[in-house]
This record gives structure tokens, C-alpha cells and sequence, in this order.
């Protein structure tokens, strides 16, 4: 019916290192949407990663889900956010967008996922 998952991991944003929860896999089976069902699990994961000692949740998603996000309280990153892939670092080719758990700056230059994307 639905799925969601998060891990914990150092990042950089601007520079600076950033303890970041990234979000993945926010899957709802489309015969259970428009039901909060992704909402709880949303605000249940962000909590979990409060708790686990994040910074910021992060999540990169298609660029049609981004107003869904927003409604929930989270924005998006215009800074250039690098992943890790096989053969190399590229440029996320995809909407990014954070949940700040603190009043720590937002990137503005770079974010750099320091990884795989999630």
C-alpha cells in the first residue's frame, strides 16, 4: 500500500558539513492516495531523523511533485547538488528539497550529497 525510507549522512552544504536525513522511495499505491497516507509517513520519518540527530531531512523528487512538498513545509534548493554515481560525481538531474531542523543556513552555492542519492 505505501513505503518510505531515510538514512543518515554527512554532506556538505556551501562547505560546511551538514548531518542530513535523506528521504527516498515515498511510494503510495494510487488506489490509497488523497488519504494523509504519505503525510504521516512523511512526518513520522522527519521525526525519527530529528530524533536520530539530523540537521536537515533532504529529498530529491520529480520536479510535478514539488508543490506537493511545499504544502508539507519543505522548500527547495536552487544551489547546484552533486551525487555520487558508478562512474562519477554528477549533478542531480532532478528536484531537491530540504526540511530544516534547525536554524542552520541554507546552501546557496552547493550541496554536495557526499554519496548515492537515496
Amino acid at each position: 500500500m505505501a513505503s518510505l525510507g531515510w538514512l543518515l549522512r554527512d554532506m556538505t552544504f556551501d562547505g560546511a558539513p551538514r548531518r542530513v536525513a535523506g528521504l527516498g522511495s515515498v511510494l503510495v499505491d494510487p488506489a490509497h492516495r488523497g488519504r494523509g497516507i504519505a503525510r504521516t509517513m512523511i512526518s513520522v520519518a522527519v521525526e525519527h531523523a530529528r530524533a536520530a540527530g539530523a540537521e536537515t531531512v533532504m529529498l530529491i523528487c520529480l520536479p510535478e511533485q514539488v508543490p506537493f512538498f511545499t504544502r508539507l513545509g519543505w522548500r527547495q534548493i536552487f544551489a547546484a547538488v552533486t551525487l555520487q554515481q558508478p562512474a562519477a560525481v554528477r549533478p542531480c538531474p532532478l528536484s531537491t528539497m530540504t526540511y530544516d531542523l534547525t536554524d542552520l543556513p541554507r546552501p546557496s552555492i552547493s550541496v554536495d550529497l557526499q554519496g548515492l542519492p537515496f
